[in-house]
């Protein structure tokens, strides 16, 4: 599988949101940016009430990059999907806690089929210590700021506390997860989620995908911006323990 090396800050980009006629010329555009994870919803109309993306987008778009490519399930029954999207060139599998009756048992099916398990959270969903026992299979966490499925929703404000008390939840335990912020990210929404601890930023239709901008240009405004507020809260850590 083709691993994600995080770094301080780092952006994802929604395949959701690329011109899905063309995805051959869509991935040069993305590796140019400096987007370094490719983000691949699907949903079952069921998890919420619309249908996205399948395996044949993912098999059509898997030979034109080697970026790694996330697929993010709003499902039921997640079990079901895995092996297929696996099969069709996914690296890693985010499924949602709310989905699972028993987790350990689908991210054992996920690693087992030479892939990597990430954990996804609604955006209602609080932290809770069921979910924490969870920490060791992941590399990080999905936390969506919007409804899954639709693009062109605004971020729901409670969540950037939520992002806030998963970051220190999992800093208690003694790890260093990520958390992926998706939904609404884009320059205003930005200083937020990092601020509150998010440091995978999926951008789509309100960030990434501008009809007045280039890509590369929201790309680096995007990065440009969380690397400044990044470097803000580091600052404030190294004060405190001073």
């Amino acid at each position: 599988m083709r691993k994600l090396m995080r770094k301080e800050i780092t952006l994802a980009a929604s395949v959701s949101c690329f011109n899905l006629y063309n995805l051959e010329s869509q991935v040069p555009l993305m590796e140019e940016a400096g987007v370094e994870l490719l983000h691949f919803d699907v949903v079952d109309g069921r998890f919420n009430d619309c249908i996205i993306l399948g395996t044949p987008t993912l098999e059509a778009l898997r030979p034109h990059t080697e970026l790694p490519i996330e697929v993010h399930l709003g499902v039921y029954q997640p079990e079901r999907y895995i092996k297929q999207f696996i099969d069709s060139g996914a690296d890693y599998i985010a499924v949602h806690y709310e989905a699972m009756n028993n987790p350990e048992k689908v991210f054992d099916q996920i690693l087992n089929l030479g892939a990597q398990p990430i954990l996804a959270l609604k955006a209602e969903t609080d932290v809770n210590e069921d979910m924490l026992r969870l920490l060791p299979y992941v590399d990080w966490i999905i936390k969506l700021t919007v409804n899954p499925g639709y693009s062109g929703q605004k971020l729901k404000i409670e969540t950037i506390e939520k992002i806030r008390e998963l970051r220190t939840a999992i800093r208690a335990k003694g790890y260093h997860t990520g958390i992926e912020a998706d939904g609404n990210i884009n320059l205003s929404t930005v200083p937020l989620v990092v601020e509150a601890g998010a440091d995978i930023l999926t951008g789509g239709t309100s960030g990434l995908f501008l009809h007045n901008r280039s890509i590369k240009e929201c790309a680096q405004s995007m990065l440009e911006t969380a690397v400044e507020h990044y470097a803000k809260i580091k600052k404030e850590e190294y004060t405190q323990i001073i």
